[in-house]
């Protein structure tokens, strides 16, 4: 993955995100009566503009790909003439008001839902939740879970894959003290094991939550065949070809893919003589690993996958794939699972039970981005769908400047039967725009802690 990729992924999917966002507003602006001035993509210098349709409505591409805002015609922000007052954003019922407002978010958890059936519809492919090693004094531990047990359900819910698993047991860990997980065993017995979840401080602090747990996913061991070479990558360059069996480092046998990448990995920018079976024959060759930084730590990197056409993957692989009426009933499912998985989390920060350093960035999301861009369509659907279930969750916030905001603003008009002064609105942008700075900078921090360690 490089850096072009994940940046192309990222103002991909922000753009699309955020176009969804701003067009569900600009539907419901059209549905209502209200004239809308401008639909713009980003802030900041215009790159692009297009006026369109009856109203003249500008279209603008912004320099800055982090948002967007639909205008609307409103006596608060200029005079309008008299002839267009009817249409003027103001002048709508608290109704018509509250609706196009909620109309962004709506659109979002609307294309979550549809990016999620569809990516059911194609299909999911992903890993039984069969159980590798098991931290000792763990969550998992004290549930007595043990290596090679495969996860049948969590709680009242079967599970087919790992990303199911991991989703369950982290809205068990957010709400409940224990969960209880129907598993098979090595010999075929179905049995229950029963994990305490308690420590939510632990449970829901910085990293991955099965590590966490104590659960590591079970990882077969891989015959040392290279599959795909990324083009110009120092495997390339060296003259590795899909299909090459690796039999040696520097003189030292390889016997699976994982002493291989720990070969790799464990020499950045030193030249390695590689022996690899080919065609019935031996080759040596030169390979120079590239320096990276994973997570604040330098190692090697030479671009070459694993040949994933092996008989330990294929054992371990399972694919969902659903017709449409269950895709779409599933995506629904997965949507509302999303959105209150994602509302207990953010409760949970505001308690200081989970930690705040799970805030993710642009940077993270750019990373996101690109690696489930590369992976495939369907990874990369569902990190959409995430990402919009995110968007529309923040949007609802009673954060002034955001949507759910004006929602608070009309609540309150509704309630004492009169608007809140354009002071006290005023007063509460600024307060809004000093919690949306904070929290973006409490993203980026976090994005660059993780980065450089």
């Amino acid at each position: 993955m490089t850096i072009l990729t994940s940046l192309a992924a990222f103002i991909v999917a922000i753009g699309v995100l955020v176009t969804i966002h701003e067009y569900g507003h600009f539907l419901a602006a059209r549905l209502m009566g209200v004239k809308v001035l401008r639909f713009s993509v980003g802030f900041g210098r215009p790159i692009y503009r297009r006026l369109f349709g009856r109203d003249r409505t500008e279209f603008v591409l912004a320099a800055i790909p982090l948002g967007g805002y639909v205008k609307m015609l409103d006596e608060r922000e200029a005079p309008v003439a008299e002839s267009e007052a009817p249409r003027a954003f103001n002048r709508k019922p608290l109704g018509a008001r509250s609706f196009v407002i909620v109309a962004g978010p709506a659109a979002n958890f609307l294309f979550a839902l549809m990016a999620y059936a569809v990516m059911f519809m194609i299909g999911v492919p992903g890993l039984k939740p069969v159980v590798g090693d098991v931290e000792p004094g763990s969550a998992a531990a004290a549930g007595g879970l043990e290596h090679g047990e495969q996860i049948l359900m969590v709680g009242d819910r079967r599970v087919q894959d790992w990303d199911q698993a991991n989703l369950r047991l982290l809205d068990h860990a957010v709400r409940a003290d224990e969960v209880v997980l129907t598993v098979l065993d090595r010999d075929g017995r179905e049995l229950q094991r029963t994990l305490p979840l308690e420590d939510r401080r632990q449970l829901l602090g910085e990293g991955q939550f099965l590590e966490r747990l104590g659960i590591r996913p079970f990882r077969p061991a891989l015959e040392p065949l290279i599959g795909n070479i990324e083009r110009g990558s120092p495997a390339d360059d060296a003259g590795l070809r899909p299909g090459d069996r690796v039999l040696s480092v520097d003189g030292e046998s390889v016997a699976s893919w994982s002493d291989w990448v720990a070969a790799i990995q464990a020499a950045p920018e030193q030249s390695l003589r590689v022996r690899v079976s080919r065609e019935g024959g031996t080759t040596e060759l030169r390979v120079t690993p590239a320096r990276v930084e994973v997570d604040g730590e330098t190692m090697g990197r030479i671009g070459a996958g694993v040949d994933t056409d092996q008989p330990q993957i294929r054992e371990m692989s399972t694919l969902v794939r659903l017709g449409p009426v269950e895709g779409l009933a599933s995506g629904a499912a997965r949507t509302w699972e999303v959105s209150i998985l994602t509302l207990r989390v953010l409760g949970r920060m505001v308690t200081g039970e989970a930690s705040v350093k799970n805030i993710a960035g642009p940077v993270t999301i750019a990373e996101f981005a690109g690696m489930t861009a590369i992976i495939g369509v369907t990874a990369f659907l569902g990190f959409l769908a995430l990402v919009s279930v995110s968007l529309g969750i923040i949007n609802l916030l009673p954060i002034p400047v955001l949507d759910g905001g004006h929602l608070m603003f009309n609540l309150v008009e509704w309630v004492k039967g009169s608007a809140v002064s354009e002071r006290t609105q005023m007063i509460g942008q600024q307060l809004g725009l000093v919690a949306i700075a904070g929290l973006m900078l409490l993203a980026l921090y976090n994005d660059f802690t993780r980065l450089f360690g």
